[in-house]
C-alpha cells in the first residue's frame, strides 16, 4: 500500500478515536477546572499513542506464523500490564494526588481502580495497533500475490499465444511440398494460408482482445491447411449472427480445434468435423463435434491440450462467471460447447 494511503488511514483512525476520547471529558465540565480536564486528556492521549504504536511498529510478518502468535499474545499482555502500572502512578501523581493521602487498603483499592481503567484502554489501543498492522501486512501480501499471479497469467498467455504446434507445422510443410509437384496452384494457396496464420500469431495476438472476424479468418486458414488431406466436405465450419466489431481473447477457440486433429478419428465418415460459431444478443456459442478415437483421454499429457489446461486458460482470459463449458461423449462422438458472455 502506498505511504499516502497508510497516512490517511492513521489520520482517520486518530481523528475518530481522539474525538471519542474527547466526548468522555464532557461530564467533567463544571465539576473540575479546564486545566485538569486538558491535562487528563493529554495524558490519556500520549498513553494511547505509546501503546498503539508500540504494538504497530513491533509486529512483523514473522510474528504472524502459528508458532509466533502465542508468544506474541503473551508478550503483549505482559507489556500492557507493565506499562500500565507506572502510567497509572504518573496520572495519580499529577491529577489525583489525594489518593496518596489514603492508607492501606483504601490506597490500594483506589490505585487499582485507576490502573484497571488504564488497563482497559491499553488493551483496546494495543489491539487496535496490532490489528491495523496485521491488516496492512495482509493487504500487502494479497497485493503481492495478485501481482505475481498477474505476471504468471501474462507469461502463460504469452506462451500460449506464441505457441505453434510443431507437428502441425511439419505436416503443413510436408503437404505443401507434395502439392508443389502435383497441384502448384493449391500449394500457393496453402502457402498464403500459412503466411496469414504466422502473421496473425506474430503481430495480432499480443493484444488482450482481437476482432472476432480476425479470429474467424485465422480459423478458416488453419482449417484450409488441415483440410488439404481430406475431402472438401470432411470439415464443416459455419458462422451465424452478426460478428462485426465484436472482440474476443486471441486464439481462444484453437485448443478445441487442435484437439480434434490430435485426438479425433480422422478416418470417420463425412462430415467428420463440424464446427459452428453463433452470435446471438450478447452471447457467443462455439460448438465442435467430431468422431472420437477409442480410449481417448484428453486429460492425459500429449501433443494436444488437456482439459485442465483449457479450463485454466479460460479462467485466466474470461473469469469463472463469464463462460460455460460443456463436454460430453456419446455414440462415438465428442461434443464441445463453449458459451461466452460478450
Amino acid at each position: 500500500m502506498q505511504r499516502k494511503h497508510i497516512i490517511l488511514i492513521h489520520t482517520i483512525y486518530w481523528f475518530v478515536m481522539l474525538f471519542l476520547v474527547g466526548l468522555e471529558t464532557i461530564p467533567a465540565f463544571g465539576k473540575t477546572t479546564y486545566g485538569i480536564i486538558a491535562a487528563d486528556y493529554i495524558i490519556y492521549t500520549i498513553f494511547f499513542f505509546v501503546i498503539f504504536y508500540s504494538f504497530y511498529f513491533f509486529i512483523r510478518k514473522e510474528h504472524l506464523y502459528k508458532k509466533s502468535i502465542r508468544s506474541l499474545i503473551i508478550f503483549g499482555l505482559l507489556f500492557v500490564i507493565l506499562i500500565t502500572i507506572p502510567t497509572g502512578y504518573i496520572y495519580i501523581f499529577f491529577l489525583a494526588n489525594e489518593v496518596f493521602s489514603l492508607n492501606g487498603n483504601a490506597f490500594l483499592l483506589e490505585f487499582t481502580k485507576y490502573c484497571l481503567s488504564f488497563l482497559e484502554t491499553s488493551f483496546l489501543f494495543g489491539m487496535s495497533g496490532a490489528l491495523m498492522k496485521i491488516a496492512l501486512l495482509w493487504y500487502d501480501n494479497v497485493m503481492k500475490q495478485k501481482e505475481m499471479e498477474k505476471q504468471l497469467i501474462a507469461g502463460e498467455l504469452a506462451l500460449l499465444r506464441s505457441q505453434i504446434n510443431p507437428q502441425f507445422l511439419f505436416n503443413t510443410l510436408t503437404n505443401i511440398r507434395s502439392l508443389i509437384e502435383f497441384q502448384p496452384e493449391k500449394a500457393i494457396h496453402s502457402i498464403e494460408n500459412l503466411s496469414e496464420i504466422m502473421s496473425y500469431m506474430l503481430y495480432e495476438t499480443s493484444a488482450d482482445k482481437v476482432l472476432l472476424d480476425d479470429e474467424i479468418d485465422y480459423i478458416n486458414n488453419y482449417l484450409n491447411l488441415q483440410g488439404v488431406k481430406y475431402n472438401s466436405d470432411f470439415i464443416s465450419f459455419e458462422v451465424s449472427g452478426n460478428t462485426t466489431g465484436l472482440l474476443v481473447p486471441p486464439l481462444i477457440f484453437m485448443p478445441f480445434i487442435e484437439n480434434v486433429f490430435t485426438y479425433g478419428d480422422l478416418s470417420a465418415r463425412t462430415p467428420g468435423i463440424i464446427i459452428a460459431l453463433k452470435v446471438m444478443d450478447n452471447n457467443l456459442s462455439f460448438e465442435v463435434t467430431n468422431y472420437a478415437k477409442e480410449n481417448t483421454d484428453k486429460d492425459k499429457t500429449g501433443s494436444g491440450f488437456s482439459l485442465k489446461s483449457i479450463e485454466r486458460r479460460l479462467d485466466l482470459l474470461l473469469g469463472n462467471n463469464n463462460y460455460s463449458l460443456g463436454i460430453k461423449s456419446e455414440n462415438n462422438k465428442y461434443l464441445v460447447k463453449l458459451k461466452i458472455k460478450l
